[in-house]
């Protein structure tokens, strides 16, 4: 049996066994704290958190472009700005940042070949990186961005949850965040002892729309309530869109609490991570975890 096939198996039977253990839809648990957010973790399998929604783009090869008009963000999200003699700054620190000193410094290292320190580097971490330099005392990694062959500016952006085969600098190597409903965790330990980690599979639940969307765990961020633009069209009732346009880009946005967030845990989903198998999986191991009716009890708990 190929090991997707097994792997998928092993999670969803772990998945029935805990949800004929409780019979009745439940979501008794014990609060805890995951950075500043309370979760309620599940005595019969699972973690929830009402959170909300914002729209996390990392994984599309149309996220970020070095014309800023045509990609889906801002460069300046991507990176920090190591200047030569002086400290540091995040790209996005604030707008004047953002559309002026960072672009006018990224212009600059960029015609010096990205790797002159009496020049300055930029750290990528929105856009995939090599190599590395020293500058200002420091050791900064991934200063090359990698640009995708024959795509008109566009960089490879990275998820946290990778298929090893395609090299690092392959956007195909990454989770697809248009097509593929995914979701954002912290880095907590909390969560990985539970078992929650990219690879992962879980449901959102917004009960305004009454809509259940399966997702998989693809990357790290700050906090519970970050997922794809496929992922939140859904939950808007609205269709995934490949070639989503900027207007659209933040289309199923909730700016208050009133998604749930169901993180299953447990087996990580193999790849490939295509649209087909994670969706196939993903609302396997929900209907095995409890589907609908244990969704709307966990939401109104």
């Amino acid at each position: 049996m190929p090991r997707h096939r097994l792997t998928v198996g092993i999670l969803l039977a772990v998945l029935t066994v805990a949800a004929a253990a409780h019979g009745q839809p439940t979501c008794v648990g014990q609060a805890r704290m995951v950075g500043s957010q309370a979760v309620t973790v599940l005595d019969q399998g699972g973690v929830v958190a009402p959170a909300q929604l914002n729209i996390n783009i990392d994984g599309s090869g149309r996220a970020y472009n070095w014309d800023n008009a045509k990609g889906l963000i801002h460069l300046c999200n991507a990176a920090k700005v190591h200047p030569a003699g002086s400290a540091p700054y995040q790209g996005s620190l604030d707008k004047p940042t953002c559309t002026g000193r960072f672009m006018t410094d990224v212009a600059r290292i960029k015609a010096a070949g990205w790797t002159d320190t009496s020049v300055g580097v930029v750290e990528w971490y929105g856009v995939v990186g090599t190599g590395r330099a020293t500058i200002n005392g420091r050791t900064v990694q991934g200063i090359v961005p990698a640009e995708i062959a024959d795509s008109g500016g566009f960089l490879v952006s990275p998820t946290t949850l990778e298929d090893p085969a395609f090299p690092a600098t392959d956007q195909r190597r990454y989770v697809e965040p248009l097509t593929i409903a995914t979701a954002v965790i912290p880095s907590s330990a909390a969560l990985r002892t539970l078992g929650v980690v990219p690879g992962t599979l879980g449901v959102a639940w917004r009960k305004q729309k009454g809509i259940a969307v399966p997702f998989i765990v693809s990357d790290i961020g700050p906090r519970i309530g970050e997922g794809s633009p496929a992922l939140a069209r859904r939950l808007a009732g609205l269709q995934p869109k490949a070639d989503l346009t900027r207007a659209e880009r933040f289309q199923g946005q909730v700016d208050t609490p009133d998604v749930t967030w169901v993180f299953f845990g447990g087996p990580k989903l193999p790849p490939p991570y295509t649209a087909a198998a994670v969706d196939a999986a993903a609302q396997a191991a929900f209907e095995a975890w409890g589907g609908q009716a244990r969704i709307r009890v966990c939401a109104g708990s």
